[in-house]
């Protein structure tokens, strides 16, 4: 029997419309990965417009940060924002510096790579400013994950390392372990200072309940 693809759609036309809908925001975000920035191109909110540009930064070999986010504050959505390499502009002055054995060196280059991101009246996301030009050597994809915006641990990584510190691993070996697992230390998106910060943060909260728990346990 031939296939028919009239038989595999849904009957109902508001049911048509929303998997019709679907598969064009499917690949209108692929193709938006993939494309380099350039005036015009579109997002559905501003989060996606951060993924998108530190995802490319991640491929080309630099950092994001956001320099400004104006916000509706009577509506609370985000109207534009600015999201530059991590090398604009320059530190300011401190007079610490002065008094510190080993000041900390300047990183920033004046580097002036964006794009600006502006919501528009119906209610979509576009690049609206971009420089793509940078005045500084880029990052190897060997040392990407060291640089800010590229340091994350996501759920399946937090899970494992719960899992690990509840077996009794130390942390160094369950990082070794992971980076190995990973095909290395630069595919694995973290740092093992990340990895202590995530163990530190969960055990302070840890104990914050249970004096918390022992107090309402005082209470009652």
């Amino acid at each position: 029997m031939p296939f028919e693809l009239s038989s595999q759609l849904p009957n109902k036309p508001s049911t048509l419309l929303a998997v019709v809908i679907c598969v064009s925001i499917y690949v209108n975000s692929v193709r938006s990965i993939d494309r380099e920035p350039a005036l015009g191109l579109e997002f559905d909110d501003d989060e996606s417009a951060f993924n998108y540009y530190n995802e490319y930064a991640r491929r080309i070999g630099f950092s994001v940060r956001k320099e400004y986010v104006n916000i509706n504050k009577k509506l609370g959505y985000v109207t534009s924002q600015k999201l530059t390499c991590f090398k604009e502009g320059f530190r300011g002055d401190d007079k610490r510096k002065y008094q510190a054995k080993n000041p900390q060196k300047e990183t920033r280059t004046r580097c002036q790579a964006h794009i600006v991101v502006t919501r528009e009246s119906v209610r979509k996301y576009h690049i609206t400013k971009v420089e793509l030009e940078h005045n500084h050597p880029l990052v190897s994809s060997t040392m990407i994950h060291m640089l800010p915006s590229h340091r994350n641990l996501n759920d399946v990584q937090t899970h494992e390392i719960d899992l690990a510190e509840d077996a009794g691993l130390f942390s160094k070996g369950t990082f070794d372990f992971m980076s190995l697992q990973a095909g290395g230390r630069a595919n694995l998106g973290y740092t093992k200072l990340n990895h202590k910060n995530y163990l530190r943060t969960k055990r302070q909260k840890a104990m914050g309940q249970g004096e918390a728990g022992k107090l309402l346990v005082q209470i009652a």
